[in-house]
């Protein structure tokens, strides 16, 4: 009965998107209009990424080993891998979805930005020196060094499901962006920014990777420079901006209630914040190949500092121009009004509405979009390839040749960027596209950041804990996740207002364009009311039962939680069924400042290599 009204609910909500998403595209396409020079900037943008792939597939056409197709021969240098670092992490989700945020919530969400003094010390001290001194192509090959292969392909498993979740939506959301504003179908602008990242990617392998995405950080960071001085001369300055944030309830930066089931606090920025960029930033492939790419260990750690603070500045960028945004439109709000039926839309409504008058220039901005999804999208791509052909096809076929195996990882590459652009036509149904790639990426990078954790500082900690563990920690995340849907939080969106608008607002407004995105924030489709023009505020329903708070933590701590449920299931486990001796774990499987004291050798921190002092140890590869 459930599944049958979930599956109902999914295939009513896809219709109904789709249905409003053509009238709303209709009716700012009847007043805004891309020109030709517009047009050709973007096809230019997309050029450009194609050719950087079609270069690096030229240069390596006498042949390219798997290393080179997947860490660049370790010879990438410091500036480009870090910059990647900034492009891959900072997607659409930060170009489009993050002002999205701030315009309804207010820019608190930018003290993530203090987070990005923490994460990156962490990640270059502990995990970073492990990764590279082992020589590991996935992040999968020590989880089984350290763990064993029932682990690994646990883990294996999570990160494909997390995978092309986040790409289909990262592909979905300037793909709509551009349909919004332009009135071109929706498919096409899939297939376009799919088929081109899917391309470049399987012919150009990492170096076509990185290269791309300093070009398309590049593209990024002009286009929310442009948005946000252009929408502040046409305020007047950034005195009547802040006024006018002030004005709407958007003053306060910082809040540090205790309520855990506050949206945005110091401590659960702080704490869910740091959770899930340390997740990540330490645990994900697409950034560990990065690392590992990188001519030295120093270099490494060079470019994780560097690539993390870049990914600061862009999220600063993002909410400055939410708060940019919400000051242009602080008196005639376009979604209550109906000019658009998503608060995802607001981005791209803004870069036609201020500079449709300016040829060109909307086109470097959409542009921008594009570029931001496609540089995440292609080393999500490029990482799960790697993630197969190592974790996968390597182990059922161990002997196979290096040609034979590079012609696999290729087509490999191809197939899943087909599968992603399949998975794109779904995440239309998601809703808020940050809050919804937050949560699903910390309910299954949560246990796999306290896997990490145990694997690293526990070395007592065995296999049998560690499966229990991540296997706890994955239920303890889906039930939150799926109890905030039946049983959203309480908390609203900070005010919008429609008294400046010169065009009186419709008051027969249909449910999609009143309840689309407070609904689809804090709720889903489960309990979405199909036939209803309003949806019941949550505090005022009678039917919420009591002891169901805890359905309604921030969704910050989405990744927090399962990673402490993941490292003390582990503990116990590991303690119940015998600890391990620390003696028996390789030194080099542990965090370079916890193994001097716990293993019977060292570690030369000059280049990494194992010092053993003691002819008594043997150095374990599964354990």
């Amino acid at each position: 009965m459930v599944l049958q009204f979930y599956t109902f609910s999914f295939s009513e909500r896809l219709s109904s998107l789709m249905a409003s998403s053509e009238d709303s595209t209709q009716y700012i396409t009847g007043m805004l209009h891309l020109t030709a020079w517009d047009y050709l900037i973007v096809i230019a943008m997309l050029a450009v990424s194609a050719g950087i792939g079609v270069y690096f597939a030229i240069r390596s056409r006498h042949g390219q080993s798997s290393n080179d197709y997947f860490l660049g021969n370790r010879r990438m240098s410091v500036l480009p891998v870090a910059v990647s670092l900034a492009a891959t992490v900072m997607s659409a989700i930060t170009y489009l979805g993050t002002p999205a945020d701030v315009y309804k919530h207010g820019p608190k969400y930018g003290l993530m930005f203090v987070t990005r003094f923490i994460t990156p010390f962490i990640v270059c001290f502990c995990f970073v020196p492990i990764f590279y001194r082992l020589e590991i192509t996935t992040v999968y090959e020590y989880l089984e060094m350290r763990f064993g292969n029932t682990l690994r392909f646990l883990v294996i498993a999570s990160d494909f499901f997390s995978g092309f979740t986040y790409m289909g939506i990262v592909v979905y959301t300037p793909a709509l962006a551009l349909s919004t504003v332009t009135g071109i179908n929706l498919t096409f602008s899939i297939l376009g920014i799919g088929v081109i990242c899917t391309f470049y990617t399987s012919i150009g392998g990492i170096k076509a990777v990185i290269w791309t995405d300093v070009f398309q950080a590049g593209s990024m960071v002009l286009g929310a420079c442009i948005m946000i001085i252009g929408g502040t001369v046409k305020l007047g300055g950034v005195a009547e901006g802040w006024h006018r944030a002030v004005e709407g309830e958007r003053g306060d930066l910082i809040d540090f209630n205790i309520d855990p089931t506050i949206r945005y606090t110091f401590w659960s920025i702080m704490l869910g914040g740091s959770s899930f960029w340390l997740m990540i930033t330490g645990t994900k492939q697409s950034l560990v190949q990065r690392y590992n790419s990188c001519a030295t260990e120093r270099e490494a750690k060079i470019a994780a500092l560097l690539g993390t603070f870049g990914m600061g500045i862009i999220e600063i960028l993002a909410v400055t121009t939410g708060m940019t945004v919400y000051a242009f439109y602080s008196t005639c709000d376009p979604l209550t009004s109906s000019q658009i039926d998503r608060s995802d839309q607001i981005v791209p409504y803004f870069m036609m509405d201020v500079f449709s008058s300016y040829p060109g220039m909307p086109g470097i901005l959409i542009g921008g979009a594009f570029c931001a999804s496609l540089s995440s999208m292609s080393s999500v791509l490029n990482s799960l390839a790697a993630m197969t052909g190592q974790d996968i096809v390597k182990t059922i076929w161990p002997n196979m040749s290096e040609k034979k195996f590079n012609l696999v990882i290729k087509v490999i590459s191809a197939i899943f960027g087909i599968i992603t652009i399949a998975l794109a036509f779904l995440a239309s149904v998601l809703g808020d596209v940050l809050q919804t790639v937050v949560s699903i990426g910390g309910l299954t990078g949560g246990p796999i950041l306290g896997i990490f954790l145990l694997a690293m500082l526990a070395p007592r900690c065995n296999s049998k804990g560690a499966v229990v563990g991540i296997i706890g920690g994955t239920m303890v995340g889906f039930t939150l996740y799926i109890g905030s849907l039946f049983y959203p939080p309480t908390g609203h969106s900070l005010p919008l207002s429609t008294e400046g608008c010169l065009v009186p607002v419709n008051a027969t407004t249909s449910a999609v364009d009143t309840t689309w995105t407070d609904t689809f924030t804090e709720t889903d489709f489960m309990s979405y009311d199909f036939n209803a023009s309003t949806t019941p505020s949550p505090d005022m329903d009678p039917h919420r039962p009591p002891g169901i708070a805890v359905f309604n933590l921030s969704y910050l701590y989405m990744t927090t939680v399962p990673a402490l449920v993941t490292i003390v299931l582990g503990l116990l486990v590991s303690l119940v069924t015998s600890w391990r001796e620390p003696s028996m774990v390789d030194p080099k499987l542990l965090a370079p400042i916890l193994a001097p004291y716990y293993a019977k050798s060292g570690i030369d921190n000059k280049n990494g290599d194992s010092v053993h002092k003691s002819t008594d140890y043997v150095p374990l590869k599964k354990v």
